[in-house]
């Protein structure tokens, strides 16, 4: 059974800045510029420890947030 990752988005937040996530393939990312941390999903469960998080570069970051958002500016 797979979770389904867009609901859990509209919930969870960051627990490094508080700022809200977006789903990218099976993680969730922190909209937060200056966080950038992906939180993956293991066994259908959100890792959202922000130790074990990892920093996503910030090319690939600016990539993800305008697949999630594509209306944005």
């Amino acid at each position: 059974m797979s979770i389904d990752l867009q609901s859990y988005s509209q919930l969870l937040v960051c627990p490094a800045c508080q700022s809200k996530l977006v789903v990218d393939v099976q993680s969730f990312v922190c909209r937060g510029e200056a966080c950038r941390r992906r939180y993956e999903v293991k066994d259908d469960i959100p890792v959202m420890l922000s130790d074990e998080a990892l920093l996503t570069a910030s090319d690939e970051w600016a990539a993800i947030i305008q697949r999630a958002t594509p209306d944005a500016p």
